[in-house]
């Protein structure tokens, strides 16, 4: 399964236990809520770099080439 994948179904899980937590008031489902925020969390890091990759690659630059994002930001600043 993607991280894109694992990203919907972790906000799927994560809007039907939200609901029996505050709809209904159990309790146990907001740790379910809690957990499927997590894996959100995770799957959103991994789908970002998927996503740079993939960017660079239709660039044509191969990954590590160029200024990082934190030295460009510096560079502009000294300017």
């Amino acid at each position: 399964m993607s991280h894109h994948d694992n990203l919907m179904a972790a906000f799927e899980t994560y809007q039907a236990e939200n609901e029996k937590f505050h709809g209904k008031g159990i309790k146990a489902s907001a740790a379910r809520a809690r957990k499927a925020l997590q894996e959100i969390a995770g799957s959103c890091k991994e789908r970002r770099k998927e996503i740079t990759a993939e960017k660079e690659s239709l660039e044509g630059k191969p990954k590590g080439e160029g200024m990082s994002q934190d030295a460009a930001r510096h560079a502009h600043i000294r300017k």
